[in-house]
């Protein structure tokens, strides 16, 4: 009840922006835009770097490699008694993907698509622009990046160690049933 609250409550609430201006209406739904599709450009350039570099390795239906995996993060030395520890684990590829050239060719043209659609997001809606009818998410998504690094650089990188992961838990997934 609480969920169809919310999803019917918030686009109420966006439409009572647009009567009271159009063009904060359309900044709202710009800077959405944006934050929406930087978030895929940073998966699809980091999924591109891993192909071109070829650290993803080939799909296998064998849960002995993964096992092997699994065992080649837990041998570290000196971490033995914690049960915990930071792991970089080796990426492969899930049942489907485009290998080789076509898969390279993909993501470039998602990357490409992206960046198109965040420099038209930027736009003002009308011309000529005036500070009235002003896009200024680019404005905000800048404010947005730039305190997220200094953050980031001030505080994060002392506090956060790295993702946790549990060898039980790790080597109970790959068990055979």
């Amino acid at each position: 009840m609480v969920a169809i609250a919310l999803v019917t409550s918030v686009p109420a609430l966006l439409a009572i922006i647009y009567v009271g201006s159009s063009s904060v209406f359309e900044d709202v739904v710009s800077l959405s835009t944006s934050g929406l599709y930087a978030s895929y450009f940073i998966v699809c350039s980091l999924l591109l770097w891993r192909r071109v570099t070829g650290r993803i390795h080939p799909y296998t239906n064998n849960t002995v490699d993964e096992e092997n995996d699994v065992n080649r993060m837990t041998n570290s030395e000196g971490s033995e008694d914690l049960g915990v520890e930071v792991a970089q684990p080796e990426l492969r590829w899930g049942p489907w993907c485009i290998p080789g050239a076509w898969g390279v060719v993909n993501n470039v043209y998602a990357c490409v698509y992206i960046l198109f659609v965040l420099f038209w997001s930027f736009w003002p809606p009308d011309y000529p622009a005036t500070p009235q009818n002003m896009n200024y998410s680019v404005l905000m998504t800048g404010v947005v990046i730039s305190f997220s690094i200094l953050y980031y650089f001030v505080w994060g990188k002392q506090q956060y160690p790295g993702p946790l992961v549990e060898r039980e838990v790790r080597g109970y997934a790959f068990r055979k049933t």
